[in-house]
């Protein structure tokens, strides 16, 4: 028989979707327990259980707010309805836009990010996943039918008996053509962007900070770099911020309009990379439009330090290891620290909690899987934090309240399904005060710590966020930072709940505030500079000084 060779052209229709950089909650359990219910608006039908009522009912307000401006900047036209399913089942802050299904999932816990500033976390994500559901569907290049397919060759085997065609396959050659290409730092970007007058997302100081510090440090990652995720949590958050900044710029230079047609220009089936589309569209290649961004924002931030060059203090560097050391504490009797680190991790979670000697410089790993801010008994002894658990046999997972004996080495669970963060334990060492979130709004319990048992202090039903509360030194008051917009504001109220008042509240971003050892003043963070700075505010002048 001659020598056989077949080539095959297969087309293979590929399931996928692209979410956020955080990839999207796993569903392992489907969840028979809860009950749904849909609200229909005129683009959109919001899907949710109950216990979600609250969040879905924002859900659909912005996203009716939010339609006309964001299918605006891409000029969309589409009469078909887009779909929100919401889900309170878990502690997890999340979107994913699945643009070939026309669905969008939200998670409704707000997002308490360390990289990230306060925001209104549906106005934000909502947005943000809309964003991705028009500007990835005004790049599609074979419509929603095909999302991908691959061209492949296939060689076999020389064979010449007369009662065979053809040998075993001894070659494949496979070659993938997506039905999107956009590289994430521009689908990232341009859903976190929007026109002047409409925008949803804000480039805030946390933002900025990572941003300068990679600048400066000449560690901004390169075009390859953020052309991709993957590599560690750091990195990942540095392709949202890049690219958030990146596309920006081009904005800046080019007119809004330039987005939209770099995703058109990408629909074209015979566009299979964005260099191409850049240099369509801009006149320029990537690496060329990459430089005069870098150059812009070594010039911009080297102009913003160049006053306090020659001026900075530095001290004594405690931990070298792991690049998220996040919430220090004092112990109230020794000489010792406790944080929360990733050492050891290439992502942010899971973390552990480390008890750091000063005097020995030595550290110690407690316990993994811990999250938020721990806390010191009045005694030094004990340690209160969370860790996120399994609740029920449906599979929902909760952040709990853990407690750590220091000298025993015992850890106890406290509290089941709670859904508690940001522990802090009163001067009697009788109580602690934690956050707790349910439906998109937070509010504080109070733990008796014999008894086990919780009591709401607070009543906030409209999507209020809290963070860090800390006990005044006599245990009568509560100071915390609250969130009901962009940044964060300082209150004070009595440990019964009662006169809630604030104390900062304005545009900047004001957190983590703690009571001065004598009860007349508190210790905060603010950036009303741009940079955060620590601030006293002085409860009897109630003024502010750095």
């Amino acid at each position: 028989m001659a020598q056989y060779r077949q080539f095959a052209l297969f087309f293979f229709v590929l399931i996928f979707a692209i979410a956020r950089g955080a990839s999207a909650q796993p569903e392992d359990y489907n969840h028979p327990e809860l009950e749904w219910f849909t609200i229909k608006t005129e683009h959109f039908e919001v899907h949710y259980h109950a216990g979600a009522e609250r969040t879905a009912r924002e859900i659909a307000r912005i996203a009716e707010e939010i339609y006309e401006p964001v299918t605006g900047l891409y000029q969309y036209v589409d009469d078909k309805k887009f779909h929100f399913i919401i889900r309170d089942h878990d502690d997890y802050s999340n979107g994913a836009a699945y643009y070939y299904d026309d669905k969008i999932e939200i998670w409704a816990s707000p997002m308490d990010f360390e990289l990230r500033g306060t925001h209104p976390w549906l106005l934000n994500v909502v947005t943000h996943e809309f964003a991705h559901m028009i500007s990835l569907d005004q790049a599609k290049k074979f419509g929603k039918r095909i999302p991908a397919f691959y061209l492949q060759y296939i060689g076999y085997e020389d064979e010449t008996r007369p009662d065979v065609l053809y040998g075993f396959p001894n070659t494949i050659v496979s070659f993938p053509v997506a039905g999107a290409v956009i590289p994430p730092w521009f689908a990232e970007g341009i859903a976190q962007y929007q026109t002047a007058g409409t925008a949803y997302d804000f480039w805030d100081t946390h933002r900025d900070m990572i941003l300068r510090s990679a600048v400066l440090e000449d560690k901004l990652p390169s075009y390859r770099e953020i052309s991709s995720f993957g590599r560690t949590s750091l990195g990942n958050e540095q392709v949202y911020n890049s690219g958030f900044s990146l596309v920006s710029y081009i904005a800046a230079q080019h007119g809004s309009d330039a987005l939209a047609q770099l995703t058109k220009k990408m629909s074209s089936p015979l566009r299979v990379t964005f260099s191409s589309a850049v240099r369509s569209a801009l006149g320029k290649s990537e690496d060329e439009l990459y430089q005069e961004w870098k150059s812009f924002l070594k010039s911009t931030y080297e102009a913003g330090v160049r006053e306090i060059r020659g001026r900075e203090e530095q001290g004594s560097l405690l931990e070298d290891e792991g690049f998220g050391n996040f919430y220090p504490v004092w112990s109230p009797v020794r000489n010792e620290i406790a944080y929360i680190s990733n050492k050891g991790s290439e992502r942010f979670s899971p973390s552990s909690i480390i008890l750091h000697n000063l005097d020995t410089n030595k550290s110690k790993v407690l316990k993994g899987n811990v999250e938020y801010s721990p806390s010191f008994s009045p005694d030094g002894n004990r340690l209160a934090y969370v860790k996120k658990r399994r609740y029920d046999r449906y599979g929902s997972t909760y952040y709990d309240l853990f407690i750590y004996d220091v000298a025993g080495e015992k850890e106890t669970r406290v509290s089941k399904g709670a859904r508690l963060r940001n522990p802090d334990w009163s001067p009697d060492g009788r109580e602690i005060v934690c956050v707790s979130g349910r439906d998109g709004t937070d509010n504080l319990m109070v733990l008796d710590v014999d008894a086990k048992s919780l009591r709401s202090i607070t009543s906030f039903e409209d999507g209020e966020q809290i963070f860090r509360p800390s006990w005044s030194p006599d245990g009568a008051r509560i100071v915390f930072d609250i969130s009901t917009g962009h940044g964060r504001d300082l209150a004070i109220m009595e440990r019964d709940g009662k006169n809630f008042t604030y104390l900062i509240r304005g545009s900047a971003d004001a957190r983590n505030p703690v009571f001065h050892p004598s009860g007349q003043s508190i210790f905060f963070s603010w950036d009303k500079t741009g940079i955060f700075n620590i601030y006293e505010y002085d409860l009897s002048s109630k003024k502010a000084e750095p």
